[in-house]
């Protein structure tokens, strides 16, 4: 690509949500800094977890099992950046309700851009990975279940009310492991079709992928959550609700984890294999690919109760450094996806350093270099454009 259609491909994946502007206005903070704090500290999330994928998986040992340990941390990562893209939506909707259509083209051609160049981008870093034939057709990274979110999200958001978003997308995620257990296909573009909408517990196809129909659900709930923050006029109080809701989203996922945990005791003899496996699945805080009820409620609660935590922050005039820190990366999460994949899965996994036991200084090493890059992106874009006013309640626009 040259000229005009580059640069607007280059600003659709870096450039903050349209619509937002800069969270620093001069003389005042902007309100959505703890929103693009919580997004960045989501990309520290992923950032350790491949971190942790290019340079202790292939030490193997006691480095593998440190790993392994990690990834019960970083597993926050996919259903908390999920449900933040959703809730962004829902606030730039809530925000410019009767002037979406501009806004829901803008958002269409940076699904695009996600789903033809970003996955492009991506899927060479995944060579650390191809140990098997047709590797680079074998990927769907969350980038591409992302592109499709947005593509669709914002044809369900101007049609569908937030209590109907919310009931379809418990539908969906529902009705999705319904099939996912229960449909088993023979033929291998059936079951490609299973594996891309639905998922599958053992991928047969595919060496890696996030199923789109969950996620989706897993987004529109997000764009109820941001629907509240975007209408209510008083941010304390949806701080309050979404910590609340994290809760008790938090609380049911210990609750199903501790069914799992008593289920691995006991073994499945009165249940039956299959419904055994199908219930150990559902209960697991692990189960990812699909993600489980289990898994979206416990790391889905502690997203949002961070998010929650981080906007009494801001109200309270507490973290600020920390808040501004975070809001670089959040504001440019996309890049920041993308070139962490050449930090981590290229720069990192080449170099085959040995073990030593102060890696945390390396992985903070890597991202202060993600940070400086994204900090100087965003000093430029902040010199480019023009700040409209943020209103100071969240009244609808």
């Amino acid at each position: 690509m040259s000229s005009r259609p580059h640069r607007e491909a280059v600003t659709a994946l870096v450039s903050p949500e349209p619509g937002e502007a800069p969270p620093r206005v001069p003389g005042k903070r902007g309100r959505l800094e703890a929103v693009d704090a919580a997004r960045g500290t989501v990309m520290m999330f992923v950032f350790l977890a491949h971190f942790a994928d290019a340079y202790l998986y292939p030490l193997g040992g006691a480095a593998e099992h440190l790993r392994e340990r990690l990834y019960l941390l970083t597993m926050m990562a996919s259903p908390g950046f999920m449900l933040i893209s959703g809730l962004m939506l829902g606030l730039l909707y809530a925000r410019r309700r009767g002037r979406f259509a501009p806004l829901r083209r803008q958002l269409q051609r940076r699904a695009l851009f996600l789903l033809t160049v970003g996955h492009l981008v991506i899927v060479p870093t995944y060579r650390l990975w191809a140990e098997h034939p047709w590797w680079a057709v074998r990927v769907m990274p969350v980038t591409d279940t992302i592109g499709l979110a947005l593509l669709l999200g914002p044809f369900v958001i101007s049609r569908l009310s937030a209590r109907a978003r919310a009931v379809l997308g418990l539908l969906l995620f529902a009705g999705s492991w319904a099939l996912s257990l229960g449909w088993w296909p023979e033929a291998m573009p059936l079951r490609l079709l299973k594996e891309v909408l639905f998922g599958q517990r053992e991928l047969s196809v595919l060496l890696t992928c996030f199923p789109v129909v969950p996620w989706f659900g897993v987004y529109l709930g997000g764009t109820v959550l941001g629907e509240w923050l975007g209408t209510s006029p008083r941010t304390e109080e949806v701080a309050g609700r979404f910590q609340r809701v994290g809760l008790l989203a938090g609380t049911l996922g210990v609750l199903l984890v501790g069914l799992h945990m008593v289920m691995k005791r006991v073994g499945g003899g009165l249940l039956g294999q299959d419904l055994f496996g199908a219930l150990y699945s559902l209960t697991s805080h692990s189960q990812k690919y699909p993600p489980g009820p289990a898994y979206v409620a416990l790391y889905g609660g502690a997203s949002l109760s961070t998010l929650g935590l981080l906007m009494r922050a801001e109200q309270t005039g507490v973290l600020t450094r920390y808040l501004r820190w975070a809001a670089v990366v959040g504001r440019h999460s996309l890049m920041a996806f993308m070139l962490q994949y050449y930090v981590y899965y290229v720069g990192i996994h080449a170099l085959r350093l040995p073990y030593f036991r102060l890696w945390p200084l390396l992985f903070v090493a890597t991202v202060a270099v993600l940070w400086a890059v994204l900090w100087t992106w965003d000093a430029r874009e902040a010199g480019a454009r023009q700040p409209e006013p943020l209103p100071t309640t969240g009244g609808r626009a």
